[in-house]
């Protein structure tokens, strides 16, 4: 891994995939700096064919290295940062959940909206069937931890792996601000994934993760940074306001 320098995150103005870097940079107080406008997140593609091969954004560039995919950028991240659990097995479980993370973006937004939006049926048919599957995995990975029975009946805060927060901790949460603080679902998760509730409402609270949120998610709403933006979006808040009349 090249030595670490200024580091630089390319990201359209949305949360999204751009917050599993943000919240790991933030959590570990690092300086970096943020590029979100066309012209320049173009030109940055355009400069980094001098290097590696990259295709899209999210784009990390630590120093002169730069990697594009989210998986990619956060285990880079992760690695750097001393962010990864601990062992060899979880480590590999830990890369499967990110993965799992990346998935359910995918399975959120129909492939980016690429192909079509979402009717009120559809989601309808979506939180009743993959969603609620996607959520019992997380949920159920998170009381896997030999540690999480204890944490919950001493009231002290949950993780993924072991007994401190690793990238995965943040991968989740990543989703869970879309699927609860954007999209209302926190009563759905409550009653399917009651652990998993518990711990998004435990991240939250970090210090490093409100001071993110104050600025993309201010008092006001109407100026929150977009969770995915675009017309995916506006499909999916019209369809879950459609299915709770």
């Amino acid at each position: 891994m090249s030595t670490p320098g200024p580091i630089t995150v390319y990201y359209w103005p949305i949360r999204f995939r751009g917050n599993f870097l943000k919240y790991l940079l933030e959590e570990a107080g690092k300086e970096y700096k943020t590029v979100q406008t066309f012209p320049e997140i173009k030109q940055a593609l355009a400069d980094a064919k001098t290097g590696y091969p990259v295709f899209a954004v999210p784009l990390l560039q630590v120093g002169d290295f730069r990697c594009s995919q989210m998986p990619a950028c956060v285990l880079h991240l992760a690695k750097m940062l001393k962010m990864e659990p601990e062992g060899a097995e979880n480590q590999t479980h830990a890369l499967m959940m990110l993965l799992n993370c990346n998935d359910i973006l995918d399975n959120i937004t129909m492939n980016g909206g690429h192909y079509k939006m979402w009717t009120a049926e559809l989601w309808k048919k979506f939180e009743e069937e993959r969603l609620a599957k996607w959520i019992g995995v997380l949920n159920t990975a998170l009381e896997k931890n030999p540690n999480t029975s204890k944490a919950l009946k001493d009231g002290n805060n949950l993780y993924f792996f072991g007994s401190k927060v690793s990238y995965v901790d943040f991968a989740v949460l990543a989703i869970m601000d879309g699927l609860v603080d954007e999209f209302g679902l926190q009563s759905y998760v409550e009653k399917l994934a009651p652990s998993l509730a518990l711990h998004f409402k435990q991240m939250s609270a970090r210090p490093s993760v409100q001071k993110l949120w104050s600025v993309q998610k201010p008092k006001d709403r109407s100026k929150w940074n977009p969770y995915c933006g675009g017309q995916i979006q506006k499909s999916i808040e019209t369809s879950i306001a459609e299915n709770k009349k």
